[in-house]
């Protein structure tokens, strides 16, 4: 695949577009893209045509690897396409000798696309670094060769490079659903009938697991919790039911490589408000910083900052916003960085961080990173929407749902609520 790549013009610092569903083709071109000095970018094929667009625009794609009967929503010109239905027989015939292409840690190796404030997602430009110093090194989910992943996350979330890479780069095996989506039953089937041993979920998804397939835990090694805040009773109630299971809140932006910090759950206090984020991974830190990025007591909250080996590169295309977010480290040696993440936290008296609020609007939904600005700004741009809004509403405990209100102009037809 590497081989191939090369062929049609890939070269080190490129950027490819990986536009499959998940199955064994998808992983065996993200290693394709890697092994050639590329980065990839992840193009999910259940997004509109119109965000595949601009992710395709923004980051600067040249070749793209699809199949020929998925590539018809993408840009019909100016991209160099690699069809691996079409290709097959080429690709197969290819040289498989190692192309002795060498890729440092500062290399680009991803490109992961984010919400945007502005209503136009942002591409993170990640480095090899923090992708091999996110899942090699840090033992925060005790990684081993006997370990099965499932891979259930979004293709173009952070968390599909542990499910993948977390296992590929210990000898483990990761379990790849048909299709871009993946139900709860699905998933449950798959747990007991793949052996999966390590299973990783955003906190909403953790809930209705724990509520509707309480089972599903009891044949699982590990199991973590992220994207959003634990919900202290579930968390609670599978600690008590699977005391032998190893329960991680982990906490980390994607401009960090998602992971940044990691909290062994031994247990839940009685009448706890919040389960702890943990400590930072072995080679990424912290700060809870005033306005003044000095440092705050223990107790007191403040913004957190991320740097060390996770961090981002910045935002492709975007100087001015890498600027504003990627500030200078005032604790760290010449030229190093750090990530202003708009989150509000605090270290506890115990050493372990905790998770408050958000310092801005932004918020998640199932995971995903949401700016409401975003929706506001694509249903703003109807010609009958005068006013809109767009917020979180979580009528029942652990149920966040996005919705949005509008206001119609006057020729908008009255839509029957019945």
């Amino acid at each position: 695949m590497a081989r191939r790549l090369v062929g049609v013009g890939v070269v080190p610092g490129d950027v490819v577009g990986v536009h499959l569903e998940r199955g064994p083709e998808l992983v065996v071109s993200l290693l394709g893209v890697l092994k050639a000095g590329a980065a990839y970018t992840l193009l999910d094929p259940a997004f509109p045509a119109e965000r595949l667009a601009t992710v395709v625009t923004d980051a600067e794609v040249r070749v793209l690897v699809t199949r020929d009967d998925l590539s018809r929503p993408l840009p019909p010109s100016g991209i160099r396409r690699v069809l691996l239905d079409r290709d097959a027989a080429l690709i197969a015939s290819l040289d498989d000798s190692d192309l002795g292409l060498v890729c440092g840690g500062s290399g680009a190796a991803c490109v992961m696309f984010t919400s945007g404030s502005t209503g136009r997602p942002k591409g993170v430009v990640a480095p090899h670094r923090a992708l091999v110093s996110t899942f090699v090194g840090p033992d925060y989910l005790g990684f081993c060769a006997d370990d099965v992943y499932l891979q259930s996350s979004p293709v173009s979330w952070d968390a599909f490079a542990l499910e993948v890479f977390g296992a590929l780069f210990h000898g483990g095996r990761t379990v790849l659903p048909v299709g871009s989506r993946t139900d709860l039953d699905e998933v449950a089937a798959l747990v007991a009938g793949c052996g999966v041993t390590v299973l990783q979920l955003s906190a909403s998804l953790f809930n209705v697991l724990v509520d509707d397939f309480p089972g599903l835990f009891a044949g699982l090694r590990a199991v973590m919790t992220a994207g959003e805040a634990a919900s202290v009773s579930h968390v609670a109630r599978v600690c008590a039911r699977h005391p032998g299971l190893r329960v991680l809140n982990g906490y980390g932006p994607v401009e960090s490589m998602g992971f940044t910090t990691s909290h062994v759950v031994g247990g839940v206090v009685e009448g706890a408000g919040s389960v702890p984020i943990g400590v930072p991974l072995a080679g990424k830190r912290v700060f809870v910083l005033d306005g003044g990025l000095c440092a705050v007591p223990v107790g007191v909250p403040g913004e957190l900052y991320v740097a060390g080996s996770g961090l981002a590169f910045g935002y492709v295309g975007r100087a001015g916003l890498t600027g504003e977010r990627f500030v200078a480290c005032p604790f760290g040696g010449a030229g190093e960085r750090m990530y202003r993440t708009g989150d509000v936290g605090r270290w506890r008296a115990d050493g372990a961080l905790e998770f408050l609020r958000r310092a801005d609007d932004q918020v998640k939904v199932r995971g995903f990173r949401i700016e409401p600005r975003e929706v506001e700004a694509v249903l703003s741009g109807h010609e009958r929407v005068v006013q809109c809004a767009a917020v979180v509403r979580e009528d029942r405990p652990g149920d966040r749902r996005l919705v949005a209100y509008a206001v119609p102009g006057p020729d908008a037809k009255a839509v029957d609520p019945g």
